[in-house]
């Protein structure tokens, strides 16, 4: 097959592979002085702080407490930070629960509210190194959304999504083009600790792969240079028999 008969997909995959020609040119020191910073910080917007939930022996004893627990574990058992670690470098090394190539972290966690007794309606980010969930747009944005994912039938009862990112500095810092491949592996770790994190509390993940990009990343306010969606993840409440649904094709 011809180079010009080649998918995109195809094309960055042929570029991008090992080959022993080439795989020497790969191993350019890296400028640490320019590392990129692996956490998104916000100026404005209110904070949900999601650490007096945690801990399962904490003391909760209404519902409303019971469902931020929820919350707090799943974001946390997804994507939160297990262990600071020092580094010769500068900055010290944040694990987190999802592996990452190279420890560099580049996914962003966001998560879009239809409108809750816990959670009005609007765009938050989880802020993993302090555990806690910001605020920062607080307008209805539910059916965009849903017109981003061609109106995708989970989005219709659901009233929580979480949509992952990636930065693709953060990564590309280390692997240059082959940056994007890497991307990929991080965002199926978390998408696995996702599922799993759902199943312990009560939530039922929905992944959707097929989506307007440019819709979605505009949703969040992203540079679509920098910070591109990779997968949307409508959250069904089991406890909720309004959204305990079937499952539905991605």
């Amino acid at each position: 097959m011809s180079e010009a008969q080649l998918s995109i997909a195809q094309h960055y995959h042929e570029r991008t592979k090992y080959d022993p020609e080439t795989i020497a040119n790969k191993n350019k020191r890296l400028d640490w002085e320019n590392q990129p910073v692996p956490f998104k910080e916000y100026k404005v917007g209110a904070n949900f702080d999601l650490k007096p939930y945690l801990q399962e022996d904490s003391q909760v004893a209404d519902e409303t407490g019971k469902t931020w627990q929820r919350l707090s574990q799943l974001l946390f058992l997804s994507y939160g930070v297990t262990a600071m670690l020092p580094t010769m470098m500068g900055p010290p090394l944040y694990l987190r629960t999802a592996p990452s190539a190279g420890g560099l972290y580049p996914a962003e966690v966001y998560l879009i509210s239809r409108g809750t007794p816990l959670l009005p309606i609007g765009l938050y980010n989880y802020q993993c190194r302090t555990h806690s969930l910001v605020h920062f747009w607080e307008n209805e944005v539910w059916s965009a959304l849903q017109e981003a994912c061609f109106w995708h039938p989970v989005l219709e009862k659901t009233q929580l999504a979480i949509i992952t990112t990636a930065i693709f500095w953060r990564s590309a810092w280390r692997y240059e083009d082959r940056a994007y491949r890497r991307i990929f592996l991080d965002t199926g770790h978390l998408l696995g600790n996702i599922e799993l994190a759902g199943a312990l509390t009560s939530y039922r993940p929905h992944l959707i792969g097929g989506f307007a990009d440019d819709k979605i990343n505009d949703l969040l306010f992203l540079d679509s240079e920098l910070e591109g969606a990779i997968a949307a993840i409508p959250l069904a409440d089991q406890l909720d028999e309004q959204q305990n649904l079937s499952p539905y094709p991605t």
